[in-house]
């Protein structure tokens, strides 16, 4: 496996989880509540034309998506 593979899933993880805890925390502060399932929307509905929020809603989003391609990548490597 190549290291590098690794040390980018890793990073996509924590940077999935620290977005997702940012969203969580200032949902609950607009909100009052923050549903763990739908955080997105709750979010959306707490940010609304906020472009910084949308930005890191954008951002946990695409950390999802590179742990998706990273985990497919490598097990790929380890299938082939």
């Amino acid at each position: 496996m190549d290291s590098l593979d690794l040390i980018l899933l890793f990073a996509a993880v924590a940077m999935a989880l620290l977005s997702r805890t940012m969203m969580k925390r200032l949902a609950l502060r607009r909100l009052g509540r923050a549903n763990g399932y739908l955080l997105e929307v709750d979010f959306w509905r707490a940010t609304s034309g906020e472009s910084l929020a949308r930005g890191l809603l954008l951002v946990e989003l695409a950390s999802w998506a590179a742990i998706i391609l990273l985990v497919a990548e490598l097990a790929a490597l380890v299938l082939a």
